[in-house]
């Protein structure tokens, strides 16, 4: 099952991204003051003007669609310029590649995580950052560019400590009938790597789709 599985499902990441920036950009993009946005980050007009683009401040004058606008601008960057991974072990391919279904984890743990009637405000908050993280972006312009550039959802480094805060707590538990033998906790013990690895680096995270 799982060989098949690996043939045919994507491969998912966890990209870190600059948290303060995220929900500004997406705005931007989406129903927003592009030009006010800009003038405002000093820092990611220099990224941009780094990048090739001659005026940041006028978005009709980017020929880049608004999905590798997002990335591009929020994606977190090394000193010198170049993409840093999340540093998560063994959790980066468990986690990429969930044996069962579409192999999202993300999906599995909505699908088959239940209240285990412990705290069920801490249930809706958990609920409501996993679907953040894996639909945030769907339906929006942002959620394709060209290269194959698929992204899903995005969190703030603040609501990445909520996501990972709540599933730390005694607020779920597996459905009885789940489909793999401790699947929830196999899929949340990865899920978990990459959050508190971007707690540790201080940055939002993405989630992103490679077919």
């Amino acid at each position: 099952m799982e060989e098949a599985l690996e043939s045919t499902t994507p491969f998912l990441t966890i990209d870190p991204m600059v948290s303060d920036r995220l929900e500004a950009v997406f705005s931007a993009l989406t129903d927003g003051d592009w030009n006010s946005m800009i003038a405002n980050d000093e820092e990611l007009k220099a990224r941009l003007i780094s990048q090739g683009v001659e005026n940041p401040e006028d978005r009709n004058s980017i020929k880049w669609d608004d999905a590798n606008i997002f990335f591009l601008s929020c994606i977190a960057l090394s000193p010198i310029g170049q993409p840093l991974p999340l540093e998560t072990g063994i959790s980066k391919e468990r986690f990429g590649r969930f044996p069962h279904g579409d192999g999202s984890p993300l999906t599995y743990l909505r699908d088959w995580i239940r209240d285990s009637k412990r705290n069920p405000e801490s249930l809706e908050i958990l609920s409501d950052l996993l679907e953040k993280l894996d639909t945030r972006l769907s339906g929006t312009s942002i959620e394709r560019g060209i290269g194959r550039l698929d992204m899903r959802g995005w969190l703030t480094l603040s609501e990445t400590g909520e996501l990972r805060k709540a599933l730390t707590s005694k607020c779920w538990m597996p459905a009885a009938n789940e489909p793999l033998d401790g699947g929830c906790q196999d899929a949340a013990k990865h899920l978990l790597a990459m959050l508190r690895a971007a707690e540790k680096r201080r940055c939002g995270i993405l989630l992103r789709v490679h077919n």
